[in-house]
């Protein structure tokens, strides 16, 4: 690994540290076995969460009622809801052992309390806790209605730790109101036996983990390395000369790994449309230069200045490596990058960066650029059809790519924006036309939508948004309430740095 200079804060960084990992084993992509093949897995399953040595998230685990016998053994005990039917210690054991499953496939660390808060003392006692040890969440399950009272106890110790909080409510536990939990920082799930909803938050704590610990590249015209953290996610991010990224792509040998990665290129491609042999070896070489870099960096994603770089751009790379989850964002865009990464742990699936465009008159809104994934279900889910093509804007060649997205599936275009508060735009749509290029314009992929949250395409906000196949507009909201960011309605004026 290059060694860095002093910390230097970016434009949207502060200091601090964070876990290093070894790169992802897969780095055999750079032998070409992670580039276009098609699997025949469900569609949509969720990867799993980049492997390393990155610490597992924390969430302490609470069931709230009195022992069962409390009013089993009293002539005129009062259960109230969910009624003297319901069998509290059965289901306890019954939420532990679906809560052990999520552990392990989720990856994380679940302190469960096998002992049930009863009373205002176990309830002060376990907030006194919750402030000492700081877990990375905290997840209550109620099954009485008069525990309500420890339960807003707990959930007041979460907010003052600064801690987010999932609130389960078995139904027909409680009646009336819940207006007052569904707020920021706290995900209220009131349901039966919703163990998906459960496992979801979860998920949203462990990603929120996950990204702290990631390391991501930013390849740019900076004289030296630097690096710094972004302040809200703390994701670090090293700044890398794009002079050692010509270096890298330069001593690229033409081997037969590099034919390899070639040939599964060009082997799902439907057609080839002006691609020289020229083209494809320094598609190779861009990606075994960038996948080399990143196994260098220990590095968990990338974004570089790739326009007017002749055939050094890595269209076909950055395409490769958002298809196994590995966020590549182009232009040196970091809020992309961030959202990328966001995205892909939340949902399993890679995100398309695009430039906007509005079709007015079908009141569609119109995203292109010239690398997508072609892997838009998730690395186990089948190929979508694609093209291999010049780039769109220059005369030199190099090879870019052409995806068709499957009219009528639902998607969800999020960005995040960085901030205090950091926000995050979300719409939801489906897909209603990939246009053959031309008589369209714009960049090789291009995808064409109908919003369904919106009643004008012409609505949506900001630039490089990230589009992912599926529906999972109230997924990425419930994210935001949890970490208590604002929904932007409004287009992002910053910069970034480069």
């Amino acid at each position: 690994m290059n060694t860095s200079k002093p910390r230097a804060a970016l434009h949207s960084a502060c200091d601090c540290d964070c876990s290093r990992r070894e790169f992802l084993t897969t780095v055999s992509l750079a032998m070409g076995t992670m580039a276009f093949a098609a699997a025949d897995s469900e569609a949509g399953e969720a990867a799993p969460l980049p492997a390393g040595p990155k610490q597992a998230a924390a969430v302490r685990v609470v069931f709230l009622y009195p022992p069962s016998k409390t009013f089993a053994e009293a002539p005129d005990g009062w259960w109230s809801w969910p009624g003297n039917d319901f069998d509290a210690e059965g289901r306890q054991k019954e939420f532990t052992r679906a809560l052990r499953d999520m552990e392990q496939s989720l990856g994380m660390k679940l302190d469960v309390d096998e002992k049930p808060v009863a009373d205002d003392a176990d309830a002060q006692r376990l907030a006194e806790e919750i402030h000492e040890q700081k877990p990375d969440g905290l997840l209550l399950v109620m099954l009485y209605n008069n525990s309500l009272k420890h339960a807003d106890r707990l959930l007041k110790a979460a907010e003052t730790a600064e801690i987010p909080a999932i609130f389960y409510i078995a139904l027909g536990v409680k009646h009336g109101s819940i207006r007052q939990y569904r707020r920021g920082g706290v995900y209220l799930i009131q349901s039966l036996d919703n163990f998906e909803a459960i496992e979801y938050g979860l998920r949203m704590i462990n990603t929120k983990r996950r990204m702290s610990q990631s390391r991501l590249l930013s390849i740019t015209e900076a004289p030296e390395v630097r690096e710094g953290v972004e302040p809200f996610f703390g994701t670090t991010v090293r700044v890398i000369p794009f002079a050692r990224y010509t270096e890298e792509f330069h001593k690229v040998a033409l081997d037969d790994a590099a034919r390899r990665l070639m040939t599964q290129f060009t082997a799902g491609a439907q057609e080839q449309r002006g691609i020289t042999p020229e083209a494809l070896e320094n598609a190779a070489r861009a990606h075994l230069a960038l996948t080399k870099m990143l196994a260098d960096e220990q590095a968990d994603g990338l974004t570089m200045n790739c326009l007017r770089r002749g055939m050094l751009k890595p269209c076909m790379s950055f395409a490769t490596l958002n298809n196994q989850l590995i966020p590549a964002a182009c232009e040196n865009d970091f809020p992309a990058m961030y959202t990328q990464l966001l995205g892909s742990l939340l949902t399993g699936r890679p995100g398309f960066q695009h430039n906007p465009c509005y079709d007015t008159e079908k009141n569609h809104y119109y995203g292109s650029h010239c690398t997508c994934p072609t892997k838009l279900y998730g690395p186990d889910g089948p190929e979508l059809p694609h093209l291999l093509r010049r780039f769109a804007h220059t005369n030199e060649g190099s090879c870019a790519i052409q995806v068709f997205w499957k009219e009528g599936d639902p998607v969800t275009m999020v960005r995040y924006y960085p901030g205090s508060p950091p926000a995050m735009d979300v719409y939801a749509g489906k897909v209603a036309v990939s246009h053959p290029m031309p008589p369209a314009g714009g960049c090789t992929t291009n995808v064409a939508i109908e919003l369904t949250d919106r009643d004008d395409a012409c609505q949506v906000t900001g630039h490089h948004n990230l589009l992912f196949c599926g529906d999972f507009a109230r997924k990425f909201r419930l994210f935001a309430q949890l970490y208590k960011m604002k929904l932007a309605e409004t287009g992002f004026s910053g910069t970034w740095p480069v």
